[in-house]
């Protein structure tokens, strides 16, 4: 029996399933978002922008210099921009956490988190949202962009779109540039490695639970399925990349049905994990010992800078266990 908790990042997804934004634990979560565009207010009298969200037109600095952040804090350390202020939760990420000295801690994306921001006078306000009312008090303090969890179904769109608020474009496809470079070195070194037709499956239980996974912002799916290009199953294809639904609740007895030749394990949200369980020992790729275990410390995070070393650690798994397979 396996038992894991998460700290910071289960507090955060806990969150975000009470107000219902979370895709990845719902049954069938498809975002349809509109990317924020920037466009040049010349006629504004100070440097300004525009950028235009699922709430409409927002007047945003265009140099902004004092941001707060929830949800995205990682996007903006991309890009050498430190926020005044972010939630613990991505503080602590082992991606940022290297990265946030000096960046306060606002707490949760809840009532408390008001008084906290309204102490940074920040310049601009960038949150997942989720709480209306929230957000229409973060407005009060300044500028707010609202960008809903699952926003972003692609690193590239993701780090392109942010190029525009932070007017970094230039920036973003140097970025961009490398992050290809290092996605080709991955897939290269498993190349030769992996028989045509092998499939690979991304599941596990989370709370009560039993979830399969798409190819979006969830436990990896970016870094397995579109840039490391692992084939899924034709079923999850069809349930969920092809509708681009990030996560699927299913009963016990069809987790077989969604199973690949291998299958990448997320044990999450305080699970319980019984691995002697009838329905999953009997798995072939559970009997064939095709198994890799996700740390969910690496594997919930899904801003640019975790899709790339999630990436090059897949390909590493890979690669170290197909290897003593020929």
């Amino acid at each position: 029996m396996v038992k894991v908790k998460q700290r910071s990042w289960k507090s955060f997804i806990m969150l975000l399933m009470l107000l219902i934004v979370l895709g990845g634990c719902s049954k069938a979560t498809e975002s349809n978002s509109e990317n924020p565009q920037s466009e040049s207010n010349s006629n504004s009298k100070t440097d300004t922008k525009i950028i235009k969200t699922v709430d409409g037109d927002v007047e945003i600095p265009a140099n902004p210099q004092r941001i707060v952040t929830q949800g995205y804090l990682a996007n903006f350390l991309v890009y050498g921009v430190k926020p005044v202020g972010a939630p613990y939760w991505e503080l602590e990420s082992p991606y940022t956490i290297d990265l946030s000295e000096g960046i306060t801690d606002i707490g949760q994306i809840d009532g408390g988190s008001v008084e906290k921001i309204l102490s940074l006078k920040p310049d601009l306000i960038v949150t997942v949202g989720g709480d209306e009312k929230l957000n229409d008090q973060y407005r009060k303090i300044a500028p707010t962009l609202v960008i809903p969890y699952g926003t972003y179904h692609e690193v590239h769109d993701e780090m392109r779109a942010f190029g525009e608020i932070l007017g970094k474009e230039k920036e973003a496809e140097e970025w961009l540039k490398e992050f290809d470079k290092k996605v080709a070195k991955a897939k290269d070194s498993i190349k030769g490695l992996i028989r045509e037709g092998t499939t690979f499956s991304l599941m596990g239980p989370f709370g009560k639970d039993f979830y399969i996974y798409g190819d979006g912002v969830n436990r990896g799916g970016q870094a397995i399925y579109q840039q490391l290009g692992l084939t899924p199953p034709e079923i999850v294809h069809k349930d969920l990349i092809e509708p681009k639904i990030n996560a699927l609740s299913i009963s016990q007895e069809k987790i077989a049905d969604y199973a690949g030749d291998y299958i990448f394990l997320d044990i999450s949200g305080e699970a319980e994990f019984d691995e002697n369980d009838p329905v999953w020992s009997t798995i072939d790729a559970v009997k064939n010992n095709r198994v890799f275990n996700l740390n969910p410390e690496r594997f919930w995070p899904y801003d640019p800078i975790a899709v790339e070393s999630q990436v090059e650690e897949i390909a590493n798994m890979l690669k170290d266990r197909l290897e003593k397979e020929k």
